[in-house]
């Protein structure tokens, strides 16, 4: 029977004592024998034989039992921590989705009994109705997203990408914001996920929003064979790290922030963050698609409407 180190290591005590005994029990036993005492000479082997094994098994199951016990005390602390980790993000999440889902609710049950009277309200209403819901959304996303990346699951599913036009689109799609946001974009056919771009995106325009931006220009251009997607906004607190966290559920609020350098990493690109003379910029380098990419996708119809998952 295959028994591991551990067990092996704990046999070691065992087996030399038994070492130890079979030698001292030799030599009594060959000085009584030499003396013509055979008969005392058994008597005394025996007699010395069985309280040592005895002790020597006894010490040995006591070591057995402890380390077990130590190994089980082990695997209770990492359940009991496993359990507080699931207990906190179900908490987080609960609270972060009551508030837009409230927000609907009321919003909806508003429009529903009052009607359409004033354009300018009802337009005003479905504005913010639009953006608790993509707030619902991007939550979930996250979460979702990040216990896939924490897991050591998360497969990404690159196409090519105009990132030109899909950053206009995800943009669109939002429809009003308390943030001005303006894009200035150029050609450049990246190979991403196009999800995983629409997360990144949003998760950084709620970190401007939370950190007081007013504020937020978009620049998509094509550098150095590579894809830049630029954010920079007026945020005054609350920037962003460049660092991804080693498991992303446990970093509490925070995991807007550390979910982006993630899916950037996920993606072959990279992230940097810089703050400037009250400007904050979220810099993101994604990979040019290949001509080989390019050319499996011609005539397939590659592309990614936002409004599926806003």
């Amino acid at each position: 029977m295959h028994r591991d180190a551990s067990s092996q290591d704990l046999d070691r005590p065992f087996a030399a004592g038994l070492a130890l005994l079979a030698t001292t029990a030799t030599l009594v036993a060959l000085a009584l024998a030499a003396s013509g005492t055979v008969r005392i000479a058994s008597i005394v082997v025996l007699g010395l034989l069985v309280p040592t094994v005895a002790i020597v098994a006894g010490a040995t199951e006591r070591h057995r039992v402890g380390h077990r016990i130590s190994l089980l005390e082990t695997e209770i602390q990492s359940e009991r921590e496993a359990a507080q980790r699931h207990h906190r993000l179900f908490a987080r999440f609960t609270d972060e989705l009551r508030a837009p889902l409230t927000a609907v609710y009321g919003l909806s049950r508003h429009l529903e009994s009052a009607g359409i009277k004033d354009g300018a309200e009802a337009e005003e209403l479905i504005a913010i109705i639009s953006h608790d819901a993509t707030e619902i959304v991007r939550t979930i996303e996250n979460t979702a997203v990040a216990a896939q990346i924490d897991a050591g699951t998360y497969r990404p599913r690159p196409v090519v990408v105009e990132l030109e036009h899909h950053v206009t689109r995800i943009i669109e799609t939002i429809g009003r914001t308390p943030i001005e946001i303006s894009v200035d974009a150029r050609e450049a056919a990246v190979w991403c996920d196009p999800a995983a771009i629409q997360l990144i995106l949003l998760n950084v325009l709620h970190a401007a929003a939370d950190g007081g931006a007013g504020t937020v220009r978009i620049d998509v251009d094509e550098r150095n064979g590579l894809g830049i997607l630029s954010i920079t906004d007026d945020r005054d607190r609350g920037h962003l790290s460049d660092n991804t966290p080693s498991n992303l559920l446990g970093t509490g609020d925070t995991l807007s922030g550390g979910i982006i350098p993630a899916l950037v990493e996920s993606q072959g690109g990279t992230t940097s963050t810089a703050c400037t003379l009250g400007w904050s910029s979220t810099i993101i380098r994604l990979p040019i698609a290949t001509p080989a990419q390019l050319s499996s996708s011609t005539g397939m119809g590659v592309t990614f409407d936002a409004s599926r998952t806003i």
